[in-house]
């Protein structure tokens, strides 16, 4: 995996540098810098396998984490390019006036493949903020009362590991969630309380 002629210092190196440049660039919802720097270097040691050793290696990493990267954010966060830049409705003498530069609609929301692109994009990014919400109590669930509590959701909400943060927000909202993923966020919750010395 460690190219030839390089030690593993120097590509750990060389994938660091890479993964501090690109990250801060890419970050997004409950992802934050440190989130991104490391999914960088995972997608970098991937890479790895790929470099066939005629470029540089930081030239070959750099276009690959990044293009990786973008891809990642895109599927997870939203996709930054709308279906209007390749429609032939969309006229773009008008982009920079105040008309709508649209041929067949007046308002955007009308096309269906503009609006569907909308919801995939906000469901997709309301998935990814961070939820502060009171939870829904139901009577008899010690792990519901314990969650009432706002300091306690607080807490539990910070602590959830990221890679489960999709379901807790998910199990939080009363959404559909796989029965087994649900007694694994409940789970994750209780040692969480544990953790923070909380009775329930």
């Amino acid at each position: 995996m460690i190219p030839h002629g390089m030690t593993e210092d120097e590509v750990v190196q060389t994938i660091n540098l890479i993964a501090n440049r690109l990250a801060g660039k890419f970050k997004f919802g409950y992802h934050e810098l440190e989130d991104m720097k490391q999914q960088a270097r995972l997608f970098a040691w991937e890479g790895l396998e790929n470099y066939d050793g005629v470029r540089p290696l930081e030239n070959f990493l750099w276009t690959h984490v990044r293009n990786r990267l973008y891809n990642f954010k895109r599927n997870n966060f939203g996709r930054p390019d709308k279906p209007c830049d390749t429609c032939p409705f969309f006229d773009m003498s008008f982009s920079n006036s105040n008309r709508y530069p649209c041929k067949a609609y007046d308002n955007e929301q009308e096309c269906d493949l503009y609006a569907g692109w909308l919801k995939r994009n906000t469901a997709k990014r309301n998935i990814m903020n961070t939820a502060n919400l009171d939870i829904d109590v139901k009577q008899g669930n010690r792990l519901d009362d314990a969650l009432d509590q706002k300091h306690i959701f607080n807490i539990v909400d910070q602590a959830i590991p990221v890679y489960y943060r999709e379901d807790w927000i998910r199990f939080v909202n009363s959404l559909k969630l796989p029965k087994s993923r649900r007694q694994n966020i409940i789970e994750i919750v209780n040692e969480i309380l544990e953790e923070n010395d909380i009775v329930t």
